[in-house]
């Protein structure tokens, strides 16, 4: 019998910090990238230490708020659980492994590439778990992944898959859009509008006059499921807006803010049913 081929299916994220302890530590990793700040080499010896610092009390209360710390490294392991298991289903003929790089936070490339390197793969998938692309977060991970394992992995281009996006693949689209759905009809039932409100991670604006294809591929998202909702819900009138999160620092953010997104709502169109919903990353 033939040796099987071994394929290897490598998971980007973000990454979180799990305890109080952490979320400093987080920070001072996620400001030193240069591709969330990109920073003169001076600037970078101090700066991100400096940010991380006056920002982590303020963090520190938001995970407090949802238990003591992030999620997300739990949430996407059992995704890396479930999809290693699916791709196994029925295929003796290849044997899947699928395993997970944080960016910022544990479990990082580095700490993981020794089990990648001993599975031997065959053939790859490097897949993102950002349906947008960004320089802030793709581009970011793929480049970690050139510096930690270029020339370790014996694999042509052809053995080598990159998914760069998928902002509007009808799979993802309709999961989300199946999320949306039940919240609305979590709703109490009136006469109101639904004001569905697409809260998306931020990114300075310099970035998208220097190329940065995230607020495209954003929009394409909520597009599609704007597109889906108008298709599955006939019985609500549905106003649908686009918001960023996540300001840090003195530049100028792509916006309008969330926060300030909502105060508007409910101030200017008088907002009864409102759907808040998280779109930058498939964890949401």
């Amino acid at each position: 019998m033939p040796d099987r081929k071994r394929v290897a299916v490598l998971l980007f994220n973000l990454g979180g910090p799990e305890t109080q302890d952490d979320v400093e530590p987080f920070l001072v990793n996620l400001f030193s990238d240069p591709d969330i700040m990109d920073l003169p080499p001076l600037l970078g010896r101090f700066l991100p230490r400096l940010i991380a610092r006056r920002r982590a009390p303020r963090s520190r209360g938001y995970y407090a708020a949802i238990g003591g710390g992030s999620p997300l490294r739990s949430i996407t392991e059992e995704q890396s659980r479930l999809l290693e298991k699916r791709l196994s289903r029925g295929r003796s003929e290849r044997d899947y492994r699928v395993f997970l790089a944080m960016r910022y936070a544990p479990p990082r490339l580095s700490e993981i590439k020794d089990d990648l390197l001993a599975f031997r793969p065959d053939r790859m998938v490097l897949l993102p778990l950002y349906p947008q692309r960004s320089t802030t977060t793709t581009r970011s991970s793929f480049r970690e992944f050139q510096s930690q394992l270029a020339g370790l992995l014996p694999l042509t281009d052809d053995r080598l898959c990159v998914v760069s996006a998928f902002p509007d693949y009808p799979p993802y689209i309709g999961a989300l859009g199946e999320t949306v759905i039940k919240a609305i009809n979590a709703l109490p039932p009136n006469e109101h509008p639904v004001d569905i409100l697409f809260s998306a991670h931020g990114i300075p604006e310099s970035r998208i006059r220097k190329g940065d294809p995230y607020q495209k591929d954003t929009e394409r998202t909520v597009e599609a499921v704007r597109k889906l909702l108008e298709r599955e819900v006939s019985d609500r009138a549905l106003r649908i807006h686009l918001a960023y999160q996540s300001r840090v620092g003195p530049l100028k953010w792509l916006g309008p803010e969330t926060k300030k997104t909502i105060g508007k709502l409910a101030v200017r169109n008088r907002c009864i049913n409102l759907v808040l919903v998280p779109v930058s990353f498939v964890s949401d």
